[in-house]
């Protein structure tokens, strides 16, 4: 029996995402199954874009593109880094679901729904007639999904991405340790200075907690600079950190910050509770976080840049260590039930092995993209040459 060539698609942003291909692959244990990555990079942003070697995985291509080209000509040599027209075609953002509309590839092509607004929502519906199943990461997605596109209810699936095992919390802290970590420090999204805030807010001289900040995008000094002279002691500044070296802290941590504007469902989170890590996290709209965090229970919510109420919960779990450790508890129970990376891996393999059997009618090449000037007919010399004298 030949291979089932699974072919996942990154643009090179989002941790999150990479995260999650990265797992599934980890924990694929069919045989019969082989993994493949191609990173889709625009040369305009990133000219020297470099993956990591991932474990498990067959091959890793890098495609770049530029927005001066026509997208047909674009879509034409990404198609070219398949083997076949049965590779399974694993699209978690525009561009390879671009080319399978624009060009009517005949592959099967599974879209992951990765979150419950408008973005992955008008892909869905864009490139509907190209995508055989749609995997959404969260029941609000999945319901969210199936409002747009009730003709397709029988091809829309929902199923939790795999997260690693984490080794759970089992000593009591004197102090409450307090992780944040984000890849990029610098990203506003991410909020550091909220989390700087609530630092200089719980400096009350009793020194009763410790904060431990990882990330990318500031060297020490800057960071300290930025940091409380007061709580300079009371902070572990690890700089830019791999998941492993997390993954090992997050046993020895009570709270979890993650005061961003905006995240779709974090793998940090999963990971954080899986170690018995109680999250605060912002209220976004539309996550499908809820299945995870319970107000009180598994984690508290906040609005954005809240930083007194930030303070307040901090130090009630601080005084009521009893809650902490319930919630702590909690934590792992609700996690792990819902993030098991062996059968949720299993159920996303079992929706692309379904996928890929499916022999409707031929699909047809449908232009989702594009402006006069990417025309399958122009050539692409022609359509970047007058772009670039625009």
């Amino acid at each position: 029996m030949s291979k089932v060539k699974v072919f996942h698609f990154h643009n090179g942003h989002g941790g999150g995402v990479l995260a999650v291909i990265k797992n599934l692959i980890k924990f694929s244990t069919n045989g019969n199954i082989e993994n493949h990555i191609i990173y889709t990079i625009n040369e305009n942003i990133h000219s020297n874009y470099i993956y990591e070697e991932i474990e498990g995985v067959v091959s890793q291509q890098l495609f770049y593109y530029k927005a001066n080209n026509s997208f047909y000509y674009t879509c034409r040599q990404l198609a070219k880094l398949l083997p076949d027209d049965a590779a399974i075609i694993v699209a978690h953002d525009w561009i390879e679901l671009g080319m399978a509309s624009n060009l009517g590839l005949q592959n099967p092509v599974v879209q992951v729904v990765h979150g419950n607004y408008d973005y992955y929502f008008d892909l869905a519906v864009k490139h509907t007639a190209s995508v055989d199943a749609f995997i959404c990461i969260s029941q609000k997605i999945f319901t969210g999904l199936i409002s747009k596109l009730p003709l397709r209810n029988k091809d829309i699936f929902c199923s939790h991405f795999p997260v690693p095992y984490v080794e759970a919390k089992k000593i009591t802290n004197n102090l409450v340790h307090i992780i944040y970590y984000a890849g990029d420090l610098k990203d506003n999204n991410k909020q550091l200075a909220t989390v700087i805030k609530i630092a200089d807010q719980l400096n009350d001289g009793s020194g009763n907690y410790l904060f431990t900040i990882a990330g990318g995008g500031m060297a020490e000094a800057e960071f300290f600079a930025a940091w409380p002279a007061t709580m300079k002691q009371h902070v572990n500044f690890l700089g830019s950190t791999g998941n492993k070296e997390i993954l090992a802290l997050l046993p020895l941590q009570d709270i979890f910050l993650l005061p961003s504007c905006n995240e779709g469902l974090p793998v940090s989170v999963v990971e954080a509770m899986k170690a018995g890590v109680v999250p605060l996290v912002t209220r976004w709209d539309g996550s499908g976080i809820e299945e995870l965090i319970m107000e009180g229970a598994t984690g508290y919510y906040f609005e954005i840049a809240a930083v007194d109420e930030y303070v307040a919960c901090i130090k009630n779990l601080h005084h009521n260590r009893q809650l902490l450790s319930a919630m702590s508890f909690s934590c792992i129970e609700k996690a792990t039930d819902l993030f098991d990376p062996l059968q949720n891996t299993i159920n996303f393999e079992n929706i692309l092995i379904e996928a890929s059997k499916k022999t409707a009618g031929k699909k047809r090449a449908l232009k989702v993209y594009g402006s006069r000037l990417d025309h399958p007919l122009i050539p692409n010399f022609i359509t970047s040459l007058l772009r670039k004298k625009k």
